[in-house]
């Protein structure tokens, strides 16, 4: 779209004030619009007035107006901050209408919360393979890639948040480094291909439900075993699907056949 092409073709140096070359708010706080109208909107749209409803929120307040702006900043959504209807763009369908960790909902992510921004896209270039540096060290960096010096505190605190948000910043031998989006995306897709048909891959940093089997069936003798499952079932799996699921569970947790 052509305002989408201003935005992110825009110099990266503002003079005199003017929009920052770089989104105000994080890509997840944002998110919350586009999951607003998958979630309750037909044919991918919802008033914006039902909307900041759903999310017990004033419609015309600043904040709110920031994060409809925001949202269209990243591709998510289009209608301004006081249109009567919101709609979700094709990456705005890709991401919140598919499973968090798919691969084409990560690449997506990718796109709209790092490649999109010129600032973001250059010092992601940067520090990819590398630790990730203090911020006094990115503020250089970013004041190099024409960010005001008085944007370059926000612009790190966003830059960090979208990173790790798409996955980018993993800890190696216990310092946090920049991974690859070509990695993310080899690791996300490996974890889909393990995970059994209709359920979706595991998400590792999430909390697990424990499963524990009955004390009176412990061996006193030897230390109890804890197992910590999470399983996510996916909207399209079929009722035989899912019982050939927990079939499987009880089999190989359990020790139960049938």
């Amino acid at each position: 779209m052509a305002d989408e092409q201003q935005t992110t073709q825009q110099p990266a140096s503002r003079r005199g004030g003017g929009q920052k070359p770089f989104p105000t708010l994080s890509f997840e706080e944002s998110l919350v619009i586009a999951q607003t109208i998958r979630q309750e909107g037909i044919s991918d749209q919802l008033r914006r007035l039902t909307l900041f409803n759903r999310l017990g929120r004033s419609p015309d307040s600043g904040p709110s107006r920031q994060l409809v702006t925001t949202s269209n900043r990243y591709g998510l959504t289009e209608g301004g901050s006081r249109a009567e209807t919101l709609t979700l763009t094709q990456r705005g369908r890709d991401i919140a209408g598919q499973t968090p960790n798919s691969p084409v909902a990560r690449k997506t992510t990718f796109d709209c919360a790092i490649d999109r921004f010129p600032p973001f896209q250059q010092l992601y270039e940067k520090l990819k393979n590398q630790r990730v540096p203090a911020k006094d060290v990115m503020f250089t960096e970013l004041i190099g890639l024409g960010v005001d010096t008085a944007d370059c505190q926000l612009a790190a605190d966003v830059f960090l948040a979208n990173a790790r948000f798409v996955g980018l910043i993993q800890e190696v031998s216990g310092t946090d480094r920049l991974i690859p989006i070509e990695q993310v995306l080899e690791e996300t897709a490996n974890l889909a291909d393990v995970a059994p048909a209709g359920v979706a891959a595991l998400s590792p940093p999430e909390p697990l439900t424990v499963i524990n089997s009955a004390p009176e069936e412990r061996d006193s003798s030897r230390p109890s075993l804890h197992i910590d499952v999470q399983v996510h079932i996916d909207s399209s799996a079929t009722s035989e699907q899912i019982d050939q699921i927990f079939a499987s569970m009880a089999k190989h947790l359990y020790g139960q056949d049938g």
